[in-house]
């Protein structure tokens, strides 16, 4: 009897604690659930602090604040979240066929964005140094340096986090789990290249603005309004000097200093650009004819050795759009007579000059306004920390590109976005589309285009089929009063024709199939550049006209997830990457 008694008493107890927890299950799942629709709450009040900085140019200081304060409700609901999902009850009951894999995913994904809250807002404290300066005469390079180790924490924490999401099965989780380990996914590919290039900056830039010995930088201008296949032509160069953060304008020189001559003490590759005869080493105005930014980087640089003698220890790439987001921070800017405002900035630098200007007078109008923009800049360092930030997602759009003559912090560089096109290729396994104007006129600044990548896995063989289309229209109005100076049609185009050589290039292995334009064959050569396969064809576009350019290439499987990189527009133009249709 007393046995029995025992065992119905043990049975008891048993159903007690499984009763209990289940209780304690439902209890903590309630409140978890609770801490949940708080955090999603919180997580779109951060996105859309992002997002209104991506659009804004307000002061880095106020967004900070909007952010600290953004991320700390986010961090805040996101411990109490791993905290609710920790508990030893919590983890037994993942043993538990399917509800054990909810139980699972939520823990796994509350304890990531724990630790990523928890990273990012050390981030956010060191920051506060950066963006409220306690100089007025130049950056405190101290305070950028400080930024390393949390950096270096934040991304460790990315990494950890990228690894511990891709071994949560998804297919077995329900719905609203399994998209709440997909916002966090989202969330971590939204920041994390940016805080990535964050980290780089905050090791390369304070010895590029002296903080150890005075450096001079050289800024390479390029006008769009006349693409290649990196950006545009080159036509004027900017010296500043930097010395424990405080940067001065050292000289400036344009390109008809530099004659037509091959560049002292420099090789350059025969798949550099798409043709042996693009003078990227011979004349200066070409220097972005390849997407090698190291290889135009060091051209710049010995060209600026021959003329004044001086070695530059970082040269930096821009084009007119860069100016834009200074503008807004600085305020507008007169320059002969003319108030330049940042709305303004493609019309009156790439557009009216060649209208109204005589060829001397444009290039010296673009080389005064750039210096003027610069000068205003300069002459607030407060404000740099915030340039710098909105100047972040222009270095992803190919808009600018550093590179240093120092081998370890061009080591830092080789692997972010300012390494430039090549890198960024490579960087994201990704085809390419290369432009450059053949008619040596400045009608680029009225080209628009769409962009698509297509990938197919239909064929027997098992390879895919990869079509690489532009859609480009002309915004040239029939009858517009071209200056012979700034319009000279060479290579026999009509005036008012856009007249371009476009260049595709596949992932390392692919054999070009076809090419066309608006659904027709047309010739086309084969083109190495960087070590990638493509094509390249001529594109004739008169005024109003539009036509369709697509590239079909044929390869084994390539990444799961595609990507296409491209010679930055005047215009930011739509990239669509699409699965294709067996047919």
């Amino acid at each position: 009897m007393d046995v029995r008694r025992a065992v119905r008493r043990s049975l008891i107890g048993a159903a007690v604690l499984v009763a209990a927890a289940g209780a304690w299950l439902v209890v903590r799942g309630a409140l978890a659930v609770g801490e949940t629709v708080a955090l999603k709450a919180a997580a779109e009040e951060f996105e859309a602090t992002l997002d209104v900085a991506d659009a804004d140019a307000a002061s880095a200081a106020s967004f900070l604040d909007r952010m600290s304060g953004d991320a700390g409700a986010l961090a805040g609901h996101a411990l109490t979240l791993a905290s609710l999902t920790s508990d030893p009850v919590w983890r037994a009951a993942e043993v538990l066929p399917f509800a054990g894999a909810q139980l699972r995913a939520a823990r796994l994904g509350a304890a990531e964005l724990a630790r990523l809250t928890t990273a990012g807002h050390e981030v956010l404290v060191a920051s506060s140094a950066v963006l409220r300066p306690s100089r007025s005469d130049g950056l405190d390079v101290d305070a950028i340096r400080a930024l390393t180790p949390p950096l270096d924490d934040l991304v460790a924490a990315l990494g950890e986090a990228r690894t511990t999401l891709d071994r949560i099965d998804r297919g077995e989780l329900l719905s609203p789990v399994a998209k709440g380990i997909d916002t966090l996914d989202a969330m971590i590919d939204r920041t994390g290249p940016a805080l990535e290039a964050m980290r780089a900056t905050a090791r390369v830039v304070p010895p590029l603005l002296g903080a150890d010995e005075p450096r001079l930088i050289l800024l390479m201008l390029q006008n769009p309004a006349e693409l290649r296949a990196a950006g545009g032509i080159t036509g004027t160069f900017v010296a500043i000097r930097a010395e424990d953060g405080v940067m001065t304008l050292a000289g400036q020189a344009d390109s008809s200093v530099f004659p037509p001559t091959e560049a002292p003490d420099i090789t350059i590759p025969a798949d550099a650009s798409t043709r042996a005869d693009d003078g990227v080493g011979r004349f200066v105005q070409n220097i972005a004819a390849t997407p090698d930014f190291p290889l135009s980087a060091e051209i710049a640089a010995a060209w600026w050795r021959g003329h004044t003698g001086e070695d530059a220890d970082a040269v930096v790439a821009l084009d007119p759009l860069v100016l834009k987001p200074l503008l807004a921070l600085t305020g507008p800017v007169t320059v002969d007579g003319e108030q330049i405002w940042a709305e303004q900035v493609v019309d009156t630098l790439l557009r009216r000059p060649y209208l109204e200007r005589e060829q001397d007078a444009q290039t010296a109008f673009f080389r005064v306004v750039t210096e003027t923009v610069f000068t205003a800049a300069l002459a607030t360092p407060a404000e740099a920390p915030g340039m710098a930030f909105h100047l972040a997602p222009l270095l992803d759009a190919g808009r600018l590109a550093v590179w240093s003559a120092h081998p370890a912090e061009q080591a830092v560089l080789a692997d972010t976005a300012a390494a430039g096109l090549a890198a960024r290729m490579e960087q994201r396994r990704a085809h390419a589309l290369l432009f450059d104007d053949l008619t040596g006129g400045k009608l680029d600044a009225y080209l628009a285009a769409s962009m698509t990548l297509e990938t197919t896995s239909c064929r027997p063989d098992g390879r895919e089929t990869t079509v690489v289309s532009a859609e480009l229209s002309s915004a040239v109005q029939t009858g517009m009063t071209l200056p012979w100076t700034s319009f000279p049609a060479f290579g026999g185009f009509d005036r008012e024709d856009i007249g371009l050589r476009l260049t595709a290039l596949a992932l390392p292995g692919a054999v070009v199939e076809a090419v066309t334009i608006d659904g027709e064959p047309v010739p086309w050569t084969a083109a190495t550049v960087v070590g990638r396969p493509g094509a390249a064809t001529r594109v004739v576009l008169p005024p109003g006209g539009t036509a369709t350019v697509a590239f079909r290439f044929v390869a084994d499987p390539g990444p799961e997830n595609p990507d296409l990189v491209h010679t930055p527009l005047v215009g930011d133009p739509p990239i669509h990457v699409l699965e294709g249709v067996c047919r």
